[in-house]
C-alpha cells in the first residue's frame, strides 16, 4: 500500500520526477562506464597471453616491449636475431618456444607472423586454449592465414578467402604486398583480447614475402611459377626463408622455479645479442601501479558527482514539501500517523533511486556496445565480456542505500509537521 501510495504521490509530479531520475541515471551510468572500462582493460591485458612463463625480446623496455607484442599498443620494438632465438629454443629448460614477428598490418589490423605452436601454447583468460569458429585441415601451412573473430566479423571474410597483407601499420594504399595473396585457413573464437583484431600467419611466409627488403624500401617481387600454370609456387619448408630476425619469443618453462634463473642468463649475454626477459605477471602488475592514482582518480571524481546527484535529489524533496503541505494535513485527517508520512517519503526516495540505477544500466549498457561497435579495434577490448560485475552490483546497492539515506532529512522535517499547519491558509 505505501509503494502503491508513492507512486500515485510521484505521478502527480511527472517533471521534476523525469528531470530527477534523468541526472542520477547519467551520474549512475558515468560511475558504472568508468568502473566497466577499468574491469575491461584489466580482464583483456591480464588474459591476452596467460600461458607465457617469459617474454623474450631485444635488449629494451620491458613494458615497451609487452604493450607492442602481446597488446599491440606503441612503436615498433627493436627486433633480434633468429639465431638467439634458436638459443632460447634450444636451453635445457625451455619446453616451448614461439616466434612473433610484427611490422605488416590488413586494412588497420595488425598481423602476427608466427608458427603453429602459437595455437598449441598460447593461452587466453584462466588458461583457455584458442578455440577456432571454423578451420580449414592445415592452417597456417603454406601461405594460410587465420584470422580474429573481430576481423573476420569486421571485413565479412570466410574461409577460402583470399586476402593481401600491408607492409607497416598503414590501414590503406599500400600495394606493396599483393604479389602474394593469403588464404584465410581459420577464424578463431572470441577470446577478449587483442587477439581478436589480428591476423596470424607463418613466419616463413611473412620472411618470403619480404624477400629482397631493404628497410622500408622493397625489392624484387615474387615470380616463381610452375611449369604447367601460371600461379606462385613457393617452398617454405626449407632453409631459403629462414627468417633473420624477429620482433620476441613466448616462452614456456618445464619448471615455473627456475623463471628467475632463466630470466638472470637471457639477460646476461654479453657476448651475444643483448636480451630482455620479462615476465608477463609483474610487468604488468607495474603497469597497474603506474595507473592506479589515475583510477582512484576517476573514480573519486565519478563517486563525488553520484553524491552531487544524490544532494540534488534530497533538494528536490525538501524543496517540495512545502508544496506538499496541505497533501500531508490531508493524510494526516485520514488517520496517518507521522511515522507513515516520513515513511512515504523514504519510499519516494527509494523508487526514484531504483529507477535511476535501472535507466544508468542500461545506459551503461547501451553506451559500451556502441563504444565496442565504433572504438573496439582502437580500443581492443570487450566491454561486453561481463554483464554486471559483483563490484557493479554492490555499487548499485550502495547508491540505493544512500539514496534511503538522503530521503531520511525530508521525512524528518514532514514528521515534524502538525496538522494545524498544513490546514493553515497562507497569504
Amino acid at each position: 500500500m505505501m509503494v502503491g501510495l508513492a507512486l500515485r504521490s510521484m505521478l502527480a509530479r511527472k517533471l521534476s520526477l523525469i528531470l530527477t531520475v534523468v541526472t542520477l541515471a547519467l551520474s549512475v551510468a558515468l560511475f558504472l562506464t568508468i568502473e566497466r572500462l577499468r574491469v575491461a582493460t584489466r580482464d583483456s591485458f591480464d588474459g591476452t597471453i596467460s600461458g607465457v612463463d617469459v617474454l623474450v625480446g631485444a635488449r629494451g623496455s620491458d613494458l615497451g616491449l609487452l604493450l607492442y607484442t602481446a597488446f599491440q599498443i606503441g612503436d615498433a620494438a627493436p627486433s633480434m636475431r633468429w639465431s638467439s632465438f634458436l638459443d632460447v629454443q634450444a636451453d635445457a629448460r625451455t619446453q616451448w618456444a614461439v616466434p612473433i614477428s610484427l611490422g605488416d598490418s590488413h586494412r588497420g589490423y595488425r598481423v602476427i607472423a608466427t608458427t603453429s605452436d602459437y595455437f598449441d601454447f598460447v593461452r587466453t583468460g584462466r588458461d583457455r586454449p584458442l578455440a577456432f569458429k571454423a578451420k580449414a585441415p592445415s592452417l597456417l601451412s603454406g601461405f594460410g592465414v587465420v584470422l580474429g573473430s573481430d576481423v573476420a566479423r569486421a571485413l565479412d571474410y570466410e574461409l577460402g578467402d583470399a586476402i593481401a597483407i600491408q607492409h607497416g601499420l598503414a590501414s590503406a594504399g599500400d600495394r606493396s604486398h599483393e604479389t602474394q595473396p593469403f588464404i584465410v585457413t581459420g577464424i578463431l573464437a572470441a577470446t577478449g583480447t587483442p587477439i581478436d583484431y589480428s591476423l596470424l600467419l607463418h613466419i616463413r611466409a611473412f620472411e618470403a614475402i619480404h624477400e629482397g627488403w631493404n628497410g622500408s624500401v622493397p625489392g624484387r617481387a615474387i615470380t616463381r611459377h610452375d611449369g604447367a600454370t601460371d600461379r606462385t609456387v613457393i617452398d617454405l619448408s626449407g632453409d631459403e626463408f629462414e627468417p633473420s630476425r624477429l620482433t620476441a619469443v613466448y616462452v614456456g618453462l618445464k619448471s615455473k622455479r627456475r623463471i628467475f634463473q632463466f630470466v638472470e642468463t637471457i639477460e646476461d649475454r654479453r657476448r651475444t645479442e643483448p636480451l630482455t626477459a620479462v615476465l608477463p605477471g609483474i610487468t604488468l602488475s607495474q603497469l597497474w601501479l603506474l595507473l592506479g592514482s589515475a583510477e582512484r582518480a576517476l573514480l573519486t571524481f565519478s563517486v563525488l558527482i553520484v553524491l552531487a546527484a544524490l544532494a540534488g535529489q534530497m533538494t528536490l524533496l525538501v524543496a517540495t514539501l512545502d508544496l506538499r503541505r496541505r497533501e500531508i494535513a490531508i493524510y494526516r485527517a485520514m488517520g496517518a500517523q507521522p511515522l507513515a508520512i516520513a515513511g512515504l517519503l523514504v519510499v519516494e526516495a527509494v523508487l526514484i533511486s531504483l529507477a535511476a540505477a535501472l535507466s544508468g544500466l542500461v545506459l551503461t549498457l547501451l553506451g559500451t556496445w556502441v563504444a565496442g561497435q565504433v572504438l573496439g579495434g582502437t580500443l581492443k577490448l570487450d566491454l561486453n565480456a561481463v554483464m554486471v560485475t559483483i563490484r557493479q552490483g554492490q555499487a548499485l546497492l550502495a547508491f540505493i542505500g544512500v539514496s534511503a539515506v538522503t530521503g531520511l532529512v525530508p521525512a524528518f522535517l514532514a514528521y515534524r509537521s502538525s496538522l494545524q499547519d498544513g490546514m493553515r491558509a497562507r497569504y
